[in-house]
């Protein structure tokens, strides 16, 4: 009857606007969506999706953007840019040099490769509809 047809109307997630771009991930049942605007603008983004600590980055030039599981051997690393193109990046504990793609190519752990993940393209409304649980990436306060 009728209760039953008002019950399939959802309550949007009004978090984000309904039309905000998102790269989001969905990862072991655990979902994140990353605003775009948040990750053009910080560029090298260190999050966390239930155990898993993750690197996004957004590169400016090609406007494009890739996701990581920062972790190598067991240990979570943390990602700051090397360059203002976010081509280059370096880890805070090793200092090693890696690729915005997930290799590093000099230092002590030359050599290591991170998981990649999956990251969609979304508007906020269409994954937001399938994610009800999903986290947002809140940049730090500057």
């Amino acid at each position: 009857g009728e209760v039953g047809a008002q019950n399939d109307v959802r309550k949007p997630d009004d978090r984000l606007k309904p039309r905000a771009s998102a790269r989001s991930i969905d990862l072991d049942g655990a979902s994140k969506a990353s605003p775009l605007e948040a990750v053009r603008r910080i560029r090298v983004v260190n999050d966390a999706l239930g155990a898993k600590p993750l690197l996004v980055v957004h590169q400016p030039a090609s406007d494009t953007t890739t996701a990581f599981v920062a972790r190598v051997d067991g240990k979570t690393l943390t990602f700051g840019a090397a360059n203002a193109a976010a081509s280059a990046l370096v880890d805070r504990e090793t200092g090693s040099q890696w690729d915005a793609y997930g290799a590093c190519v000099s230092g002590r752990l030359k050599g290591s490769v991170l998981e990649a993940i999956v990251l969609e393209p979304e508007y906020w409304f269409a994954w937001s509809e399938f994610h009800r649980e999903t986290g947002i990436y809140a940049p730090p306060r500057p």
